[in-house]
């Protein structure tokens, strides 16, 4: 019989010869990999310099094959990356390109056997707004139907996205802290990089600030997360961070010099809900500070009442605060109740000039002739009807009534997890109400992701009180249900 020393030495050379042997067949594989990679990139770089493609196709060609690697093995961090990734890197990438990225990150997802598509989600409003939308076009000129298309393929890459975040919230595969870090990473980066990229860079007024616009709203959505996590901490006693201080008063200033009446209501909204939280005053102060500017600052002053000294009862005064909203609100309105229930038909709205609501021809916003709604409810009733309306309602009924839930949680780790949310949310829904939301894609994949974020957290947190006996109940049902107890 073999001596026991023997046979160990034997299992050892065997095993010595499959390792290297695998060692072989990885390098061999690695080599290749490396070849083909190479020979990619060269590839690409030579139609860039023939001038085959533009810098953005090379990019996208360069970094398409990265990200869909990554949103297969890790779909987690897609949401990361599409979050801390500044707006000026993201905006010039077409939707359908994003919406390919998702898709990928959700077959990630369906290869780890933990997707999740059940009403639990919170996208079946997103979907039926996107079936309507495909049920109820309009027939309008080729341009309008471009734009809405346009509009479309936004909100079906938000829903894909939303979905994205759910899932990895509800397998526990994401920190909430970890989307705040990357989203004020993104925020903070977007931020230095404005004044190269705007379309006016003089700082000769504070009226011409390249920070004035749509930024307000990123600046506004940073602060509140800062600011929410800053405060959460203190008054838990855990240690707050400097930095998170230091990026809530520097936001806090861009959002000032924006000059954006949402982003500034939205801001007062989170000092009010942080003062409730955190049992301060702090929001007085602030109120009354802002009182003080309003009534000692000209130019803030004409910003909140542009009519000042005018009866501010009459219509005209309303339609000059309201920056001549309430004529365009007025005549959507009537225009969506004459085609009650079900709406114009998708597209309408972008085949309506300026000549057929203010009476005149040289009306441009945001370089083109297209009239914006302002309002993403409205917008909804114009083009689907009640359903339409309806459906973003009920969205939102649904994200609240969870945020409601949340924040009452016996948990604290579970309270703070909602509540450093609930910025984005605020800033979103003041968008929706004054701007037009799906067209401003850098605010509005933030908003949708944490939405997608505070869904997955309420069902992990659902999971997790089950009581034990209850589970395999619900799997005979055939739903996917998963135990996530640590967020």
């Amino acid at each position: 019989m073999m001596p026991l020393r023997e046979r160990a030495a034997r299992v050892g050379v065997t095993l010595r010869e499959r390792a290297a042997r695998v060692g072989v067949t990885r390098g061999k594989q690695a080599t290749l990999v490396e070849a083909l990679a190479t020979t990619y990139g060269v590839g690409v770089v030579a139609l860039f310099v023939s001038g085959r493609i533009d810098v953005l196709q090379a990019g996208i060609l360069l970094g398409g094959p990265v990200v869909l690697a990554l949103a297969l093995l890790r779909p987690e961090w897609t949401i990361l990356v599409m979050v801390a990734l500044p707006s000026s890197v993201t905006s010039p990438i077409p939707t359908r390109v994003l919406i390919v990225f998702m898709a990928t990150a959700l077959f990630g997802f369906v290869l780890q056997g933990s997707l999740q598509l059940s009403s639990v989600t919170g996208i079946y409003p997103l979907v039926g707004i996107i079936a309507l939308a495909f049920a109820m076009k309009a027939t309008v000129s080729p341009d309008a139907t471009a734009a809405a298309d346009e509009i479309l393929k936004s909100i079906i890459y938000f829903t894909l996205f939303m979905l994205v975040a759910f899932n990895a919230m509800a397998a526990g595969r994401i920190r909430i802290d970890s989307f705040v870090n990357a989203l004020l990473l993104g925020i903070a980066v977007s931020a230095v990089l404005q004044p190269f990229l705007a379309a006016s860079t003089s700082f000769e007024s504070i009226n011409s600030s390249p920070f004035r616009g749509k930024f307000a709203y990123l600046a506004a959505m940073g602060f509140g997360v800062a600011y929410v996590r800053f405060s959460l901490n203190r008054s838990e006693g855990r240690r707050p961070s400097r930095l998170d201080a230091f990026l809530a008063l520097a936001l806090l200033c861009l959002t000032f010099i924006g000059f954006s009446r949402a982003a500034w209501i939205a801001t007062l909204w989170t000092f009010a809900l942080v003062s409730r939280w955190t049992r301060r005053k702090t929001f007085w102060l602030v109120a009354s500070l802002s009182l003080v500017i309003v009534f000692t600052v000209p130019i803030v002053a004409e910003r909140i009442v542009p009519a000042s000294g005018a009866d501010v009862g009459t219509e005209a005064t309303l339609d000059q605060v309201t920056s001549g909203r309430w004529e365009l609100w007025a005549d959507l309105w009537d225009r969506g109740v004459e085609a009650l229930p079900m709406g114009q038909g998708w597209g309408y709205m972008w085949s309506l000039t300026a000549n057929d609501i203010f009476g005149f021809e040289t009306f441009v916003t945001g370089g083109n002739f297209f009239i914006y709604p302002h309002n993403d409810f409205l917008y909804l009733f114009v083009e689907l009807g009640v359903v339409g309306f309806g459906l973003l309602f009920l969205f939102w009924l649904g994200l609240l009534k969870k945020v409601r839930r949340l924040t009452r949680s016996p948990r604290e780790p579970i309270r703070y997890r909602v509540m450093v949310l609930v910025p984005v949310l605020i800033v979103m829904l003041m968008v929706q109400m004054f701007d037009n939301s799906f067209a401003i894609a850098f605010v509005a994949d933030k908003f949708f992701a944490a939405a997608g974020l505070v869904f997955g957290l309420h069902y992990s947190t659902r999971e997790s009180a089950l009581p034990r006996m209850a589970r395999p109940a619900l799997r005979s049902k055939g739903r996917n249900y998963q135990l996530h107890d640590s967020m």
